[in-house]
C-alpha cells in the first residue's frame, strides 16, 4: 500500500467519526458509534498499530464524557490480563533457555522419520507448542528445523516434500492456539468478554475439553489433506537414515538439561498441573483462594526469582522487551470497547432489532458465526474480529435466551482457522516468505481445510446445544 493510500485510509477514521457524530448532533450514542467506526477502520485496514487504535478509548471515552477515565482504565487492568502476561512471560522462559527446541526436536525423534512420520512429528511438535507460546514464535522456531531436515535429503525428494511440510507448521501453528485459554489472544478476549459482562468465569481447565476437542479435529483433518499430497513422496531408507542422523546430532548437539532447562520445564509443568487441578484446590485449604491468573504470576516471580547456569536468574526484567505488549494493551481495549457499547443506547437498539429474527433457528445463527470466525478472519486480525462480533453475540443470547458460550465459540475458534492466504496469520505470512509456496497452491488446500473447519465448528456448536 502507498504512502498516500495510508494516510488517507488513516485519515478515513477520524474523519468518519466526526460525520458520524456531527448527523447526529453529537448525541453521546453518535459519538460512540463515530469512534467506534473509527477504531474498526483502523483496524480492519492496519494502518495504525492493532494496539494503538486500543488506546483510543482511553483516550476519547473520558474526553466525550461517555465514561469516567478511572473505570475506562479497568478495562486495561483486567485479571485475565495478567493471566495473558504470565503465559508470556512462561513462554518466554522456553525459548530464553531453548526448552522449547529441545521439546520440538524430543517429538520429531517420537514420531518417525518417513515422510509421513516428519509430516505427524512436526505437526504435533508445532501444535504443542503454539498451546503455550504465540503462533509466531513458534512458526520462526519450526521454520529453521525444517528447513534442515529437507537440507540433508537428496534434492528431488526435498522438492517434493517441501511444500506440505512448511504448510504443516503454519497450520498447525494456528490450531495448536486453539486448544488452551491462553494459546491465542481470541481465546482471552471471549473469556474477559464473558467474565466482564456476564460474570461467568471460564479458567483452563473449562475451557481445555472444548479448545482441544476442535484443536484435534480440525488437525487431523489437515493433517489428512497435507498426508494425502505426499502419498508418492514416500523417503528410501537412506533418506529416512539420513534424516534420523541430523535430528540425533542436533539432539546430541544439545547435550543434557541443563540448570536452567530443568528448572523451567519444572515450574512449566506445574503450571500446568495446577491449571488444571484448581478447581479442587480450594478443598485444601480454606485460607487460600486460588485462581489462573494467581497461578500464572505465581510462576511469573519463580521465574524471575530462581537462579539457573552461573547464579543468573531464569529470568531478568530486561527479557521482557520481547513481550508482545502490544496484545495486552489490544486485549484491554477490545474489552473497553466492547464493555461501553454494551451499556449503550445501541446494544438496547440491536437487542430491539433482534426481535424481528425470533423465528430463526439457532442453528442458523452458529453457521454464521462459523462463517464469520473462518472466513473474515482471512482478511481482519482474528483480535479485532472478536472484539468487534462480542457485543452482537451477547445481544443474540440476551434476546432468545441463548447461551453466549454456544454461539461464541463457533466465532472464536473459528477465528484461528485463517489456512487460506498467506496475509491472513503470522505463521501463513512466515512460511510463505521462503518463496517456496504459492498463494494458489495454499488456497487450493486451504479452503478445503476451511470448510472442514466450519463444518467441525458447527458440530461442535450442536454439541454444546445438547449438553445444555
Amino acid at each position: 500500500m502507498s504512502n498516500k493510500n495510508t494516510s488517507l485510509i488513516r485519515l478515513a477514521g477520524p474523519i468518519s467519526a466526526f460525520i458520524i457524530a456531527f448527523f447526529g448532533g453529537f448525541e453521546s450514542h453518535f459519538v460512540l458509534l463515530g469512534i467506534t467506526a473509527w477504531m474498526l477502520i483502523w483496524w480492519i485496514s492496519e494502518t495504525v498499530h492493532l494496539a494503538v487504535t486500543a488506546l483510543l478509548p482511553l483516550l476519547l471515552f473520558p474526553l466525550f464524557g461517555l465514561m469516567e477515565a478511572k473505570s475506562m482504565s479497568s478495562y486495561y487492568a483486567h485479571p485475565l490480563v495478567y493471566l495473558f502476561f504470565g503465559g508470556f512471560i512462561i513462554a518466554r522462559a522456553l525459548e530464553e533457555t531453548n526448552l522449547h527446541y529441545r521439546i520440538a526436536l524430543w517429538i520429531l525423534r517420537r514420531t518417525g522419520t518417513g515422510s509421513r512420520g516428519l509430516l505427524a512429528g512436526f505437526m504435533l511438535s508445532t501444535a504443542f507448542m503454539s498451546m503455550w507460546i504465540s503462533n509466531t514464535a513458534t512458526s520462526i522456531m519450526m521454520l529453521p528445523i525444517a528447513t534442515s531436515v529437507l537440507a540433508v535429503l537428496p534434492k528431488m525428494s526435498a522438492e517434493k516434500m517441501e511444500r506440505p511440510l512448511l504448510l504443516s507448521i503454519a497450520w498447525a501453528a494456528n490450531i495448536g492456539g486453539m486448544a488452551t485459554i491462553i494459546g491465542t489472544p481470541p481465546n482471552m478476549i471471549f473469556a474477559g468478554f464473558l467474565s466482564e459482562h456476564l460474570d461467568r468465569q471460564i479458567g483452563f481447565v473449562e475451557w481445555l475439553p472444548i479448545g482441544l476437542s476442535a484443536s484435534v479435529t480440525i488437525g487431523l483433518a489437515a493433517y489428512t489433506i497435507l498426508s494425502r499430497s505426499m502419498r508418492t513422496l514416500a523417503l528410501s531408507p537412506q533418506e529416512q537414515k539420513e534424516t534420523e542422523r541430523y535430528l540425533q546430532q542436533e539432539w546430541d548437539r544439545l547435550g543434557s538439561m541443563n540448570k536452567a532447562q530443568r528448572k523451567v520445564a519444572i515450574i512449566f509443568t506445574s503450571t500446568a498441573l495446577l491449571w488444571i487441578m484448581r478447581p479442587y484446590l480450594g478443598a485444601l485449604s480454606a485460607h487460600i483462594h486460588w485462581s489462573d491468573t494467581g497461578i500464572s504470576l505465581l510462576a511469573a516471580v519463580l521465574l524471575f526469582s530462581l537462579t539457573g547456569e552461573s547464579g543468573k536468574n531464569l529470568l531478568d526484567w530486561e527479557s521482557t522487551s520481547k513481550l508482545p505488549w502490544g496484545i495486552l494493551i489490544l486485549f484491554g481495549g477490545g474489552l473497553a470497547l466492547a464493555g461501553t457499547l454494551q451499556q449503550s443506547y445501541w446494544f438496547e437498539a440491536l437487542e430491539v432489532g433482534m426481535k424481528s429474527f425470533e423465528n430463526v433457528p439457532m442453528l442458523f445463527w452458529v453457521i454464521i458465526m462459523a462463517l464469520l470466525g473462518v472466513f473474515a478472519t482471512e482478511l481482519l486480525s482474528n483480535m479485532a474480529l472478536v472484539s468487534a462480533l462480542m457485543p452482537l453475540v451477547l445481544s443474540l443470547s440476551l434476546t432468545f435466551g441463548w447461551s453466549m458460550e454456544i454461539l461464541s465459540m463457533p466465532l472464536v475458534l473459528g477465528a484461528s482457522c485463517a489456512f487460506m492466504l498467506p496475509m491472513a496469520t503470522p505463521p501463513n505470512a512466515i512460511v510463505f516468505s521462503t518463496g517456496k509456496l504459492t498463494v494458489s497452491y495454499m488456497m487450493a488446500r486451504g479452503i478445503i481445510l476451511n470448510i472442514i473447519a466450519v463444518a467441525i465448528l458447527v458440530a461442535l456448536g450442536m454439541v454444546l446445544v445438547t449438553m445444555g
